[in-house]
């Protein structure tokens, strides 16, 4: 089971000479000037390297030794070796002299672990139709050479046009590895929002049981970025270009080598040479000296993002990336406004930090406002409930329970200078929010505005509204609203009769039991986790295939007795599941086999062949 934060995932690719873990870089090897060894390499964090067969064969003397002992001896690399095949140099040069079938044969002859076809580069100035022409023509040379004993990379092309972009996707997922090309143009000219939107239009119409790699997206700076929106592996011959350059490489930029005073601590070269003596250092010790500090640069920052999304804060670490630089936050911003809302998990390990009024498009702030929105439609009296007199982080105070419990309104509370429904004071990300203080008082008025035009019968709260007799009680409204808003169910599951167990240390929700069977616990995040029982009558309830994964029979006994769903078993699934959220697990005539929680969205669901899909908590058996 890989680890997960939004698209980004921490996974493993199999190759004839080892496995990938992933995110990673693959290093650029010319095998022209191959200097650094495979200890070297290795010894950063270099599990895979990319080299180019189109300069191997055009070059006589690479070529025989290629072909006599294989390309791994060719450059001294024992892990797994991808080939690109030439394309990148067409567009740079012009037309190359190797068709597709002789270029992808000649890469399986030298024993190429990834062999990349020869596609047609696509640049951001052409023209729609040349776009077109080049995504049909890349899909064509796919098709032609296309086997199941390679690793074939079919690369994304489609220039800047999303249709483009999302047609070549679904062309290109026949292949078994999936680059997206033609991006280093926008990369080198800092159109990082141009980036953002190629790679969600490619990541969300291709196979997500692929490797997704970013060709040429070399710089650390755009890494973290890449990675949330799904990309699993990139190439970086920037190492040694900047090494040519005398430019030192870091995660956030690059400096000139006579304008550093010390090499930073994580530096291979600290307390080893000093920027002066490196200066005055022949030019191929320079030259190598240099390439080992920038790649250990580059590998530092992929070191960090595999941590951000172990402890779930990639998204955070995106935000602070962005202040980095302008283009940097135009694309954050431009991320923001795209709707990836179902591959989201339904919580975060780590809290939800507020900053200022972008914050508000953050995905978990997104599925409050929308639920706001359904929870008001309903006719009834809305009352707003202030700052002052909630107070975020203090349980809702007795006045305001008692107007709750003697009245049937809507009751909203300020949180950030929006209006959320009172009942998820706990549920992620509400309570588990670190807030900046930085406040827009016009995005609270406007918010209030967009309230009214939802539901005209909205006031502050006032003590007087409160009745004489209590109708509800304020803890089986708010298992419900938790219920409605994690399962996206109308009808209520608890029932007034149903015990509710609360913590003696927190006084917070625990269990809700129907006579001696636990129906469902609330989590730290506020969120339910339902028994078998309460998956049960969450079964009755809800309509077919909500919430629900469909397995095959043979897994539906496995599952049963408690054992995990395996993805090579779903048959089919509720394409409206959010990770980490809980499913039923049932056949495919809706008998019940076992509840748990979906490691991936429902849209991906149907496209992994191995690991874990649903982490069951308890079978039916245990009825």
């Amino acid at each position: 089971m890989f680890f997960r934060e939004g698209l980004a995932r921490i996974g493993k690719f199999s190759t004839p000479h080892g496995d990938i873990e992933t995110p990673t870089v693959m290093p650029v090897i010319n095998p022209n000037l191959n200097f650094l060894t495979k200890e070297e390499l290795k010894s950063i964090g270099v599990q895979a390297v990319i080299t180019n067969s189109y300069i191997i064969k055009r070059t006589a003397s690479l070529e025989q030794d290629a072909l006599k002992h294989g390309v791994h001896r060719l450059i001294n690399f024992d892990g797994p070796i991808m080939t690109d095949s030439g394309t990148f140099q067409s567009y740079v040069y012009g037309d190359i002299e190797y068709g597709n079938k002789e270029i992808v044969q000649f890469q399986k002859d030298i024993g190429s672990d990834i062999i990349t076809i020869l596609d047609i580069f696509t640049k951001p100035q052409d023209s729609y139709e040349q776009a077109k022409a080049a995504v049909y023509e890349t899909s064509r040379r796919l098709q032609e050479v296309n086997t199941p004993d390679s690793i074939i990379a079919g690369p994304i092309q489609g220039s800047i046009y999303p249709d483009l972009r999302r047609e070549s996707a679904r062309l290109m997922s026949e292949a078994s590895y999936l680059p997206i090309g033609g991006v280093v143009p926008l990369l080198e000219s800092y159109r990082y929002s141009d980036l953002v939107n190629i790679i969600i239009n490619s990541k969300l119409n291709s196979d997500f049981s692929k490797p997704v790699h970013l060709f040429g997206g070399g710089h650390p700076m755009f890494f973290a970025f890449s990675v949330l929106l799904g990309v699993d592996i990139f190439d970086s011959a920037s190492y040694i270009k900047y090494a040519k350059d005398n430019r030192v490489l870091y995660t956030e930029g690059t400096r000139n080598l006579k304008e550093i005073r010390d090499f930073p601590e994580w530096s291979p070269l600290f307390n080893k040479y000093s920027p002066v003596e490196l200066i005055k250092a022949d030019e191929k010790t320079r030259l190598k000296l240099l390439s080992l500090h920038n790649l250990k640069a580059i590998f530092n920052e992929i070191t960090e993002i595999k941590e951000r999304i172990y402890e779930n804060t990639l998204y955070q670490y995106v935000e602070e990336k962005s202040m980095a630089h302008p283009a940097l936050y135009r694309a954050y911003l431009e991320m923001l406004d795209h709707n990836l809302e179902p591959f989201w998990n339904i919580s975060l390990k780590s809290p939800l930090y507020f900053f200022n009024s972008s914050t508000y498009k953050n995905t978990f702030i997104k599925r409050l406002v929308k639920f706001t929105e359904d929870y008001i439609s309903n006719g009834k009296k809305t009352v707003l409930v202030s700052y002052r007199q909630w107070r975020h982080g203090f349980p809702v105070s007795d006045d305001i329970l008692r107007s709750y419990e003697t009245t049937d309104y809507n009751f909203l509370i300020e949180w950030n200078d929006i209006f959320i429904p009172m009942e998820l004071e706990n549920t992620y990300p509400v309570s588990q929010m670190v807030p900046s203080g930085v406040l827009d008082k016009i995005y609270r008025d406007d918010y209030i505005a967009w309230l009214k035009s939802i539901n005209n019968d909205i006031s502050f709260y006032d003590p007087s509204i409160t009745g004489s007799e209590k109708i509800r009680n304020y803890s089986h409204s708010k298992i419900n609203e938790v219920f409605h808003l994690q399962f996206k169910a109308r009808k209520n599951l608890f029932v007034n009769s149903d015990k509710i167990i609360k913590s003696k240390a927190t006084g917070h929700i625990r269990n809700i039991k129907r006579g001696e069977k636990i129906i469902a616990t609330m989590r730290n995040d506020g969120f339910l986790t339902l028994s078998i029982y309460g998956g049960k009558l969450l079964n009755d309830m809800l309509d077919f295939p909500a919430s629900r994964v469909i397995v095959t029979d043979d897994s539906g006994e496995f599952n049963s007795q408690g054992y995990n769903v395996f993805f090579k078993f779903v048959e089919d699934c509720d394409r409206e599941i959010i990770a980490g959220n809980d499913v039923m697990v049932t056949s495919a005539s809706g008998d019940l086999y076992a509840v748990g929680h979906a490691t991936v969205s429902g849209k991906e669901m149907g496209f992994y062949r191995n690991g874990i899909a649903v982490k069951v908590h308890e079978g039916i058996n245990k009825l």
